[in-house]
């Protein structure tokens, strides 16, 4: 037992696990900020001062400074960096424009159009200044949209830049993309595009630029963020590949369940570049999710099912639109899975997999009708659930933030469930209420 769960575990995360490696290089390294001279650290704000250090002490590192659409055609082993700025402040023209153009230094501004020439924000004739300075100006969506949760006529309107305006590249709002958002940008005609989160292990792909989170203590972490790409969400990802390890070490004789109900193992189409999710409802549940490129590797673990009930699986999965195909291997054997794209609206997947000796089976999908709206169902040998969330039309402008849903659930952990979901950039925490009497927490970052 203890080698198949560790078999399980290991197969698709060695891939996973690659991030922390010290040949990992942030190449291209991006560095995002929004506000200039306000704020710091995670509110994603930078001084003038600190913006000429990181600047300084990346070219005595040997890095080279270009815009976002430049980087994303590097070779791989030239050090370029972008120096980026989201949302199109004011305080950008200000104050970084002085500073980067004394240090000959090309800025990347990606701008929310319909914010232009609004009190703080970019006026259009200072955006024509920074272009004819060098600078290149991206898109950052319509109205700073989070673009995964719409469907396609809302990605066209939100990735479409306006007449008389021009971008290569764009910047997804809150780090939230998925397939279908890359191929939608692709077809707006955008060329690039930044992602956020830690540095790929091979090429990054140019739709999907890894730009790691900035932290307060950058001023001294800068040089060891270059080399290894170090990113906060780090700690999450070894906590999350050691929570599953640290049990089948420790336990390994735990009784063999069903995988988790909607856990797909072909996650390709609804995938960004990584997911890290952990909940607790009376049992802990952790999945994984890293792409690279048409490949992904998905893992999921429980633990805690009824009287010593444990799970742990893994796969590794590879994408010929609109179709994804997955294998790897769960505590018990073998394990299967199959995705297939819905037009730009979502995905139906299927799983199979040895459990006790005998092959069982699951299927679901996860379906966007319209913009903000998600629609979800998923069947196993245990029981079937069926979900509806909404996002609140609230902050529109930061991606409706709120999120309420439910369900109903047969079989396994039977009766109603609602949840409440709220969202901090790429981060969420989800709250879950179930008439089998339990309450449950979940928390997710996507990059």
């Amino acid at each position: 037992m203890l080698t198949s769960r560790l078999r399980a575990l290991l197969l698709p995360l060695a891939l996973i696990s690659g991030a922390a490696c010290p040949h990992a290089q942030a190449r291209p390294l991006v560095l995002v900020y929004h506000q200039v001279g306000a704020g710091s650290g995670a509110s994603l704000g930078i001084a003038p001062h600190a913006l000429r250090q990181r600047v300084e002490t990346l070219r005595r590192l040997g890095y080279r400074f270009v815009t976002s659409s430049e980087a994303a055609r590097a070779a791989p082993q030239e050090k370029v960096a972008v120096i980026q700025f989201d949302d199109g402040f004011e305080s950008v023209y200000r104050l970084a424009f002085p500073v980067l153009r004394d240090l000959g230094v090309p800025g990347t501004a990606y701008v929310i159009w319909s914010r232009l020439d609004q009190p703080g924000s970019l006026s259009r004739a200072q955006v024509r200044e920074l272009r004819a300075a060098g600078w290149e100006i991206g898109t950052h969506s319509h109205r700073h949209a989070a673009l995964a949760d719409l469907a396609p006529a809302g990605l066209r309107r939100e990735l479409s830049v306006p007449d008389g305006e021009a971008a290569r590249c764009v910047a997804y709002p809150l780090n939230r993309h998925d397939a279908r958002v890359r191929r939608a940008a692709s077809e707006q005609g955008l060329s690039c595009g930044v992602a956020g989160g830690p540095p790929a292990l091979g090429r990054p792909d140019p739709l999907a630029l890894p730009a790691p989170a900035i932290t307060p203590w950058d001023g001294t972490l800068l040089p060891m963020r270059a080399r290894w790409g170090l990113d906060a969400r780090v700690p999450l990802l070894m906590a999350g590949l050691s929570e599953p390890l640290l049990d089948a070490l420790v336990d390994p004789a735990g009784v063999a369940v069903t995988p988790p109900r909607s856990w797909n193992p072909a996650h390709y189409e609804l995938l960004g570049n990584g997911l890290i999710s952990v909940a607790w409802r009376g049992e802990r549940e952790t999945r994984l999710a890293w792409r690279e490129g048409r490949w992904s590797a998905n893992a999921a673990a429980r633990r805690g099912v009824g009287v010593g009930g444990a799970y742990t699986g893994g796969s590794v999965a590879f994408n010929v639109a609109p179709v994804t195909l997955a294998a790897g291997w769960d505590g018990s054997g073998p394990l299967l899975g199959g995705a297939l794209a819905l037009g730009g609206h979502g995905e139906v997947w299927a799983r199979t997999s040895r459990l006790n000796g005998a092959w069982t089976w699951a299927a679901g999908l996860t379906v966007i009708p319209v913009d903000y709206v998600q629609v979800s169902a998923a069947r196993d040998v245990t029981g079937t659930q069926l979900g509806l969330r909404a996002a609140l039309p609230w902050q529109d402008g930061e991606g409706r933030p709120l999120r309420v849903g439910g369900g109903y659930r047969w079989g396994e952990g039977a009766g109603p469930f609602a949840e409440l979901e709220y969202r901090v950039g790429s981060y969420s925490l989800t709250a879950e209420v179930s008439g089998a009497g339990r309450f449950g927490v979940k928390f997710t970052s996507v990059w």
